[in-house]
């Protein structure tokens, strides 16, 4: 079998025309090598310079670059070229923890922006779970983002008994769970969490950068009080492809019986 798309006296050595692996597969295989010896962030060569390097079609570029785009180790930016994709954080389900704990865990450098800082009545937007007697919110947005790659948004919804002992200043330097114990006095007891996959809302798709994703994953969490008053609720919006969430569970069986073990992929 011979690769038609090698282009003859352009080829380097490490394709092989005659090899029964298709060529895009083995400029895929070259390109995994180069990209663990970049930096997470770091932009890859054009698709003209790898064009020229492996004497091959534009086409055959594309399916190599994609291949590792759908593998999670490169990713595409509109306008910008294709970069590296940096160390994916892991969001752990199982204790109440302010959200950059994640990327410090995962040893990353993130940016926290404040993209939003508003009243606004409550709407069909808000969780239903957040009572306010007023009908005011306060809604905090914000965006996390690593080597200039968005991984997530969230937007943090304040009840007004609660909103009008948080600042902007506030918002801007601490983590909503910082600032409500240090405002408020009010200890957190737990949070309810429901993760969905959601079509990306329209006011956040650019800024996450997830335009052409018919889905992305939705985290909703409510956080209570030790009487079960609602303290806030936030919902996380992520990049499908940067990030994971787990969490870990017990069996529910005593020493000694027999159990079965369900493992469930998704």
């Amino acid at each position: 079998m011979v690769n038609e798309d090698v282009k003859p006296g352009l080829t380097r050595e490490v394709l092989q025309r005659d090899s029964p692996v298709a060529v895009y597969q083995q400029v895929a295989d070259v390109l995994v090598d180069q990209v663990s010896r970049l930096e997470p962030g770091s932009r890859i060569p054009t698709e003209e310079s790898l064009m020229d390097e492996y004497g091959i079609s534009r086409t055959t570029v594309r399916k190599a670059i994609e291949t590792l785009v759908v593998k999670g180790l490169l990713v595409r930016r509109q306008g910008k070229g294709t970069f590296v994709m940096a160390q994916r954080p892991v969001k752990m389900l199982n204790r109440l923890a302010p959200f950059m704990e994640t990327f410090t865990a995962a040893g990353m450098k993130t940016v926290k922006g404040l993209i939003e800082y508003k009243w606004m009545e409550k709407d069909k937007s808000v969780p239903a779970k957040l009572v306010s007697d007023d009908n005011l919110v306060l809604v905090i947005r914000r965006s996390y983002s690593s080597a200039g790659w968005p991984y997530a948004i969230a937007e943090i919804f304040i009840p007004s008994h609660i909103g009008r002992h948080i600042s902007l200043a506030d918002a801007e330097r601490n983590s909503i769970y910082q600032v409500i114990q240090d405002r408020t006095l009010k200890p957190l007891q737990r949070a309810e969490i429901t993760v969905t996959m959601h079509e990306p809302p329209e006011h956040l798709a650019d800024a996450l950068n997830v335009r052409g994703f018919p889905m992305v994953p939705r985290l909703e969490r409510t956080t209570l009080g030790p009487h079960g008053e609602v303290l806030e609720c936030t919902v996380t919006y992520f990049h499908p492809k940067g990030f994971e969430i787990r969490a870990e569970v017990a069996t529910d069986v005593s020493p000694g019986q027999d159990s079965v073990v369900q493992t469930a992929a998704g």
